[in-house]
C-alpha cells in the first residue's frame, strides 16, 4: 500500500515526469523508467527500515546452524583481536555497549585491547586486557582490527569474518550502517567489492576491517589512532590484487554516532585524518608525483601527471551528417583543451548533405584534423576499430560527436589514469545538457545488462556516498568518452564488430579489458556534455529493436548480465534502479 501511495503521489504531483516513465515502462526500457520515478518517490529512511525487519535478525535456523559449526571447528581457531581506545571517562558506558556486543558474538574466538589512561578493569572476562598505551611488538599472528567505544556487531558478525578468514585474505570488510544512542539505525553503507581506487578518494573500507597481522606493510606498526589505522590500509592495499581481499556483504558492523551524519561518514576528515598528507605519505612512489587537490564536495583527491612527454592521443569521432552537433564537439575540443598532444579523427560514415561535406573539407585544414572516409552500414565497432589501426597515436580516445567539453583538463586528467600499466579504459562524468548526470560509471546487472550508475542525479546532489563524483574503479565505462592505450585495445581485440555492431560494445570491451586483468576507471574530474543518442536515435522499433534485443541477448550469453552481480555494486542494492537503493 505504501509503494502504490508513493507511486499515485508522484502521478498527481508531477504528472509529466510520471508520463515520461510510462512512457519508458511501456517501450520496455524498464530500468530508465525506474529512475524516472525513484527521484519522485524518494523515501531512503523508509526503504531502510523495511529492509531491516526482514533482514535485521538471524532466523533461528540460522542460528543454530552456526553455533553447530562453530562447536565443530577446528583446533586451529582463527583469533580476531580488536583494538580500541578510550579517550575519556564519559566514553566508559559505550565501551560497555561494545563489550556487550563482543560477548554476544556467536563466535567466541576474540581479545579486546582496550587502550587509554581511562581504560580502567571494569570487565571480568578474559579476553579483555588494558593498557595505558598502545604496546609495542602487538601484532602477533591472527587478524587486527579496530572499533570504537559504542560501536556494536551483529551477533553473527564475527562467525562470518572467521569463514572469510579460511582462505587468509590480507584484508576483510564488512558492510555497515549507522547507529545512535536510541539504537536506531540508518544510512546503511552496502560497499563494493576491493576498489583501491575508491580507497584513494574516501575510506570506504569502514569501521569493521580486519588486517592479517603477517601481511602488515614492514616499517608500518598497528596503531590504534585512525591517521595511522587509514595509512596502514593505503599502504597495504597498494599491492594487493582482488584475490586477497574479502569483502562480506552483510550489515555486520553498526557505527556509533552521536548524530547521524549519512554519507558524510566516508570523508577521512570526519574521524580527524588528514587525508592529503595520508595520500602524500602513502603513495609516493607509486602514483609518482601525483599533486593532492581538493575535488568536489570538498573531497582531497589525487591528480595524476602523464609525464614529462606527453603521448599522442588519437580522439576517434564518428559521423553521419550530424553537421551541427559533430562542429560543436570538435570545436569545444579544439579550443578547451588543454593537454597539447593530440589529433582528432572524423569517421565520416556516408555522410550524404553538402553541408557537411563543407565542413569536413573546412575542418580538415586543421593541422589537428585528419578526415576519414568509412562506407557502408553504420557499424559503430567496425568504424571505430577501422580508425584505431589509422591512428597515429598510442593511446586512443573513442568520443561521441554529441559530446562537448566542458573542463579545459579533461584530457590530461584520463591520461594520468589511463598511462598506468594496471589500468584499461578510463572514462569521464558526463552530463544532460541540463546539468544532470548521463554517465557516472556502467555497472553490469541493472536491468538484466548494464545501468549508468546515478544516472539523472543532479550535478549538485552526492549521490550514493559521493560515489557520483569519486575516482574509482569501475567494470566498464561509456564510448561517448573512453581513453584507453591502443595496444591494450587490440590486446584484447578491439571491438567486436560481429556481436555488437552498434550497442553493448563499449560493455564487452571493458569487461574484455578487466578479464585480461585490467583495472577500468570512472574519472569524475573530466566533465563532458553528452546529448546522449542524437546521432543514431533510440533503439525503439523496427529492425533497429530487433538488432538491439540481439545485442542484449548476446550480452547476457557472454558475460552473464542476468545472474552476476557486479564486483562494484553490491547484492544487496536493487539491480533494477541506477540510483543505488535498496
Amino acid at each position: 500500500m505504501r509503494l502504490l501511495y508513493l507511486w499515485l503521489r508522484a502521478a498527481l504531483l508531477h504528472p509529466i515526469r510520471s508520463l515520461v516513465a510510462l512512457f519508458w515502462l511501456l517501450l520496455g526500457k524498464r530500468l530508465r523508467a525506474h529512475n524516472r520515478f525513484s527521484v519522485l518517490i524518494e523515501d531512503e529512511r523508509y526503504r531502510y527500515e523495511k529492509w531491516l525487519q526482514k533482514n535485521a535478525e538471524l532466523s533461528e535456523e540460522r542460528r543454530a546452524e552456526i553455533i553447530e559449526a562453530v562447536s565443530k571447528g577446528s583446533e586451529n581457531k582463527i583469533v580476531f583481536r580488536i583494538y580500541s581506545e578510550v579517550s575519556s571517562v564519559d566514553e566508559r558506558p559505550f565501551v560497555a555497549r561494545t563489550v556487550a556486543s563482543l560477548k554476544a558474538q556467536l563466535y567466541p574466538h576474540w581479545e579486546l585491547v582496550l587502550i587509554g589512561a581511562d581504560a580502567h578493569e571494569q570487565f571480568s572476562d578474559a579476553r579483555i586486557r588494558y593498557h595505558n598505551e598502545m604496546p609495542e611488538g602487538e601484532a602477533g599472528k591472527g587478524y587486527l582490527g579496530w572499533l570504537r567505544p559504542g560501536d556494536l556487531l551483529a551477533e553473527h558478525a564475527l562467525y562470518e569474518c572467521a569463514v572469510a578468514a579460511e582462505a587468509r585474505p590480507a584484508l576483510i570488510y564488512t558492510d555497515e550502517d549507522q547507529i545512535n544512542h536510541k539504537g536506531v539505525r540508518r544510512h546503511s553503507h552496502f560497499k563494493p567489492h576491493w576498489n583501491y581506487e575508491l580507497l584513494l578518494a574516501c575510506d570506504y573500507i569502514g569501521g569493521l576491517c580486519f588486517v592479517d597481522a603477517a601481511r602488515l606493510p614492514v616499517g608500518i606498526a598497528f596503531s590504534v589512532k585512525a591517521q595511522a589505522r587509514y595509512e596502514l590500509l593505503l599502504q597495504l592495499g597498494r599491492e594487493l590484487p582482488r584475490e586477497e581481499v574479502s569483502h562480506v556483504p552483510h550489515v555486520l558492523y553498526h557505527r556509533f554516532v552521536r548524530r547521524f551524519v549519512g554519507a558524510e561518514i566516508i570523508r577521512p576528515s570526519l574521524s580527524g585524518i588528514d587525508h592529503g598528507r595520508a595520500l602524500e605519505r602513502c603513495t609516493s612512489g607509486a602514483a609518482g608525483d601525483a599533486k593532492v587537490l581538493q575535488g568536489s564536495f570538498g573531497h582531497i583527491r589525487q591528480s595524476r601527471p602523464v609525464g614529462a612527454d606527453e603521448p599522442l592521443v588519437s580522439l576517434i569521432i564518428p559521423t553521419r551528417d550530424m553537421r551541427r552537433l559533430t562542429r560543436n564537439c570538435v570545436r569545444s575540443i579544439l579550443a578547451k583543451t588543454r593537454y597539447k598532444n593530440y589529433e582528432i579523427l572524423i569517421v565520416n560514415n556516408d555522410s550524404q548533405k553538402p553541408a557537411t561535406h563543407r565542413f569536413l573539407e573546412n575542418i580538415a585544414r586543421n593541422d589537428k584534423v585528419r578526415v576519414l572516409d568509412y562506407p557502408g552500414e553504420f557499424n559503430y565497432s567496425a568504424i571505430n576499430n577501422f580508425a584505431a589501426r589509422e591512428a597515429k597515436g598510442s593511446y586512443i580516445g573513442l568520443i561521441n560527436n554529441d559530446t562537448e567539453v566542458i573542463t579545459p583538463e579533461w584530457l590530461e586528467e584520463l591520461m594520468g589514469q589511463a598511462v598506468r600499466e594496471d589500468v584499461g579504459a578510463v572514462g569521464a562524468k558526463l552530463l544532460y545538457s541540463d546539468g544532470r548526470i548521463q554517465h557516472a560509471g556502467v555497472y553490469t546487472g541493472m536491468g538484466g545488462l548494464a545501468g549508468h550508475g546515478h544516472r539523472f542525479l543532479k550535478a549538485n546532489d552526492p549521490g550514493y556516498f559521493y560515489r557520483a563524483h569519486l575516482s574509482q574503479y569501475v567494470s566498464a565505462v561509456t564510448a561517448a568518452c573512453l581513453i584507453v592505450r591502443k595496444d591494450k585495445f587490440f590486446e584484447v581485440g578491439g571491438l567486436d564488430e560481429t556481436v555488437f555492431r552498434v550497442a553493448f560494445n563499449d560493455v564487452d570491451l571493458c569487461l574484455k579489458l578487466q578479464a585480461a586483468g585490467y583495472h577500468n576507471i570512472y574519472h569524475p574530474h573530466a566533465v563532458l556534455y553528452h546529448y546522449e543518442s542524437k546521432s543514431r536515435g533510440k533503439d525503439l522499433k523496427g529492425a533497429k529493436r530487433e538488432r538491439y534485443l540481439g545485442e542484449a541477448a548476446a550480452l547476457k550469453a557472454k558475460w552473464g548480465t542476468d545472474t552476476e552481480i557486479d564486483r562494484y555494486f553490491n547484492k544487496n542494492l536493487a539491480p533494477h534502479r541506477e540510483d543505488f537503493v535498496l
